[in-house]
């Protein structure tokens, strides 16, 4: 970017001999605009008012009018920049000493780039599936584990271990009360009352 100094500075040095006044009326009369002012007012120009400053110089002097030069300094455009040079890719390979150059297995593709004159296919491997599958697995291990589903299963096992335990304690319950209700038919048998019939009448 170029403030109006330095473009002075810039113009005088390629033989464009005019002073600052001068240029302040070329930017106003030919309506070349800043791109950016910063907070003291100061403008700044691109690459693009430059070429116009020196084209509009050219044609003043020539003669041609204000107008004239403006319609002339509509048309120059902007600089195209060149296009980027393709990047090429670089192979892990090709920075390993040669004793180490991993082999390379005749289907298995190391340069994917790619081409527009060929068309490439990835193969894959066994080991290459396996490690899916492994993936896979863990994946739906770790949602069960995560998830209300092992919670409830915990839980649901929980409920019938309790159950069972108080299923038996039920039971134990139960032949306690039989072993009771025996005892009291035996106590009210016949031989029984003659017993606490004799200890009655005896006192």
């Amino acid at each position: 970017m170029y403030n109006r100094e330095s473009i002075l500075k810039t113009l005088n040095s390629e033989n464009y001999y005019i002073d600052k006044h001068s240029l302040d009326l070329f930017l106003n009369d030919w309506k070349i605009d800043s791109i950016y002012e910063d907070e003291d007012g100061l403008e700044f120009y691109d690459e693009l008012a430059l070429d116009r400053i020196k084209k509009g110089i050219s044609l003043k002097a020539q003669g041609y009018s204000d107008e004239q030069i403006i319609a002339k300094l509509q048309k120059i455009e902007p600089k195209q920049e060149k296009p980027a040079e393709p990047v090429q890719p670089i192979l892990v390979k090709d920075f390993l000493p040669v004793e180490e150059v991993p082999v390379v297995e005749e289907n298995t593709v190391t340069d994917l780039t790619p081409r527009q004159d060929k068309s490439f296919t990835l193969d894959v491997t066994s080991q290459t599936l396996q490690m899916l599958a492994e993936a896979v697995a863990k994946k739906i291990s770790d949602d069960i584990t995560n998830s209300d589903m092992a919670t409830r299963l915990i839980e649901a096992g929980g409920y019938k271990r309790d159950n069972e335990i108080m299923a038996r304690q039920i039971q134990e319950l139960l032949d306690h009360n039989k072993e009771l209700s025996a005892r009291i038919e035996q106590l009210e048998s016949h031989p029984s009352r003659s017993f606490w019939s004799r200890f009655w009448h005896g006192r």
